[in-house]
C-alpha cells in the first residue's frame, strides 16, 4: 500500500531534476541529500516514519542504500531509530537543539578562526559584501526572522569554504537541516539590533585578520540563539 508520508517525498533530487542537484558520491548521499531536503521543507514532518522497504521502492535504491541513509541521517539529528520498528523523523525539542547547538558552534569557531587566517583579499572583500546581504535581513524585526538566521548560518558556512579544509567545510555544511529545523520550530523572535551589530563586529574582525575576536563572536551568537530557543 502507498505510504503518502514518503509519497510526498521529493525524489527530483535524486534523481536529477529540478534545478541544480548536489554534487552527491554515491546512491546512499544522494539519499541523504533527497530525504534532508525533504525534512528541511516539511515535505516529511516531526514523527514521520520513514519505512525502509517504502523508501527503497520510491526512490529506486537498495533496502541497503536507505539503510545507510538512515544512519547518515541520524548522525545529522534528522532521524530516530526505533528497535525494531521504522525509524522516523526527529521531533525538535529543546533539549535536541542544545546537542545540535554545540556540534554547530564548534565548527562554527574552527571555521572562523580558519577562514579568516586563510582567506585571500578578494575572499574577504567576497565576506563583506555577504555581510551587508545579511545585515539587510536583520533591519527590523517585521522581517522573517527565520531567513535572517538562515543568513547568519551560511555567512559562517563561507568562513568554513575559505578555511581551505574540505573535511570542516563538508562537516559544517551537514549541520545545516538540523540547525535551520530547529530555529523554524523553536525559536523566539531575536533582537535584530544585536544581530546586526554581530555581522558589523565580524566583517571588522576579518577586514583585521582578528581570529580571536571572530571565534569570540561565534561563540556569543551561539549562546544567543541557544537562549533564544523556546520552553516546552
Amino acid at each position: 500500500m502507498s505510504d503518502p508520508r514518503i509519497d510526498r517525498l521529493n525524489s527530483s533530487r535524486l534523481l536529477g531534476g529540478g534545478g541544480s542537484p548536489p554534487v552527491i558520491a554515491s546512491r546512499s548521499d544522494a539519499v541523504v541529500d533527497a530525504l534532508a531536503h525533504s525534512i528541511e521543507s516539511g515535505e516529511l514532518s516531526p514523527g514521520d516514519a520513514l519505512s525502509v522497504t517504502a523508501l527503497a521502492q520510491r526512490l529506486s535504491v537498495a533496502a541497503g542504500t536507505v539503510r545507510a541513509a538512515l544512519g547518515a541521517l541520524e548522525a545529522m539529528h534528522l532521524v530516530e531509530h526505533r528497535l525494531h520498528r521504522a525509524s522516523v523523523v526527529v521531533t525538535p525539542t529543546p533539549a535536541w537543539f542544545v546537542a545540535v547547538a554545540a556540534e554547530c558552534s564548534g565548527l562554527s569557531i574552527a571555521a572562523a578562526d580558519l577562514g579568516i587566517a586563510r582567506a585571500s583579499e578578494e575572499e574577504i572583500a567576497e565576506f563583506e559584501a555577504a555581510a551587508a546581504r545579511v545585515r539587510s535581513l536583520w533591519e527590523t524585526d517585521r522581517r522573517d526572522q527565520v531567513v535572517g538566521a538562515e543568513g547568519l548560518w551560511e555567512l559562517l558556512d563561507l568562513l568554513a569554504v575559505f578555511s581551505r579544509n574540505r573535511h570542516l567545510q563538508a562537516l559544517h555544511a551537514s549541520k545545516r537541516t538540523a540547525l535551520v529545523l530547529g530555529i523554524r520550530s523553536l525559536s523566539r523572535p531575536r533582537n535584530p539590533a544585536m544581530l546586526r551589530s554581530v555581522v558589523d563586529a565580524l566583517v571588522v574582525a576579518a577586514r583585521d585578520r582578528d581570529r580571536l575576536e571572530a571565534t569570540d563572536l561565534v561563540r556569543d551568537l551561539y549562546t544567543f540563539v541557544v537562549d533564544g530557543i523556546a520552553e516546552p
